[in-house]
């Protein structure tokens, strides 16, 4: 009986799987996008994640008749490199209850559970991972989310925004740290206001404190701030000149989402129907999401509190280095203690480009 009921789950497993992992993700609204724009890849390989970022342009000049050029060699690129992160939930299955299940519909059926609920598991829980810090103490073995580019030193000295920090994949997101210049637009105004050098903010996000004193509120709370703090960072984080690098989604927590659309008049909010442009949240499938100046906002388990993040898809990915997201293994009979286990793993890392990213913190 042991051998049919073994025969039967090996022949049934992977595709069971690929079928829940396909649920998972379009249930998740980040992971959801991610999949639609073909930003989950696969079957990677190497002791690490290592991808180059193009942190420099070369300068335009003026040229008249009979000038004389120069030619210089173009240091344009930097290395980023990550190391790769694992994941596994496990479960088993003893001899005993086996017996207890010897016809094979039945047998067949406690498997499927306990597929499902390892799958459930992982559901539950791996979608809150984009949302940590991949280099805090404690997270060795976790992906690299995307508080892993939100480190920052304090608030800016002209308000708006924070002073980014952090290093990720290697580099610095500190401002100005690989060199170039900014100019400022007027009096008090910094970057991202104004326009600099491509290097002196290439790695660098964009932490937009919704608490500062320069919003025009008298009150300097999210429900008073959020429009305006959410237009701003909508506005300038986008830092390409392309429609490559703007925002493409907006999570909240579910908090903030709800005083955001306490704060929104009837008039300004935009209607979005289903079947609306290719990509959106609603048409995957999600009803509770408001577009605001263009971008979908919404809301997310996960996101920590009082915390909201601006992502481009473009410019992020989720990398894998088997054929699938999460992988089954088993199942294997463990003969001293006489039970059957299975496992479910996945090993890869998310990587991004910090520049083209936003968060909204109450930073002062």
């Amino acid at each position: 009986m042991a051998q049919d009921w073994s025969r039967i789950v090996n022949t049934t497993t992977h595709q069971f799987i690929r079928q829940v992992e396909e649920n998972i993700l379009r249930n998740r609204k980040l992971l959801a996008m991610m999949r639609e724009r073909g930003r989950i890849s696969f079957n990677h390989s190497g002791d690490l994640m290592d991808w180059k970022a193009k942190f420099k342009r070369a300068p335009m000049q003026g040229y008249a008749d009979s000038d004389t050029l120069s030619f210089s060699r173009r240091d344009r690129w930097k290395t980023a490199q990550l190391d790769w992160r694992g994941y596994a939930g496990t479960d088993s299955m003893t001899k005993l209850e086996l017996l207890k299940n010897k016809n094979t519909e039945a047998i067949v059926k406690v498997y499927s559970e306990i597929a499902m609920n390892l799958m459930d598991d992982l559901d539950d829980q791996f979608g809150e991972e984009f949302y940590i810090d991949g280099n805090a103490t404690g997270n060795s073995k976790r992906i690299h989310g995307i508080e892993s580019i939100m480190g920052y030193s304090g608030a800016a000295a002209n308000g708006y925004i924070a002073s980014p920090n952090s290093t990720y994949a290697g580099l610095s997101c500190s401002l100005g740290n690989y060199g170039g210049g900014w100019t400022l637009s007027g009096a008090n105004v910094e970057w991202p206001s104004g326009t600099g050098d491509a290097h002196y903010d290439f790695w660098s996000p964009l932490i937009v404190d919704y608490t500062d004193t320069a919003w025009s509120a008298a009150t300097k709370t999210w429900p008073n701030t959020c429009k305006e703090a959410l237009r701003y960072g909508i506005i300038k984080g986008k830092k390409n000149k392309s429609k490559k690098g703007q925002l493409d989604l907006i999570l909240l927590t579910d908090e903030l989402y709800r005083q955001f659309l306490n704060a929104l008049d009837a008039e300004e909010r935009l209607v979005v129907q289903r079947g609306d442009k290719k990509g959106s949240l609603y048409s995957l499938g999600f009803s509770d999401v408001t577009n605001f100046d263009g971008v979908d906002i919404s809301y997310e388990y996960g996101v920590p509190s009082t915390f909201g993040y601006g992502w481009s898809m473009d410019n992020m990915e989720l990398c894998s280095l088997q054929g699938q997201l999460f992988v089954p293994e088993g199942p294997d009979f463990d003969i001293a203690a006489q039970s059957w286990r299975f496992s479910i793993d996945m090993f890869g890392n998310a990587r991004m480009n910090p520049r083209y990213f936003t968060s909204w913190k109450p930073v002062t």
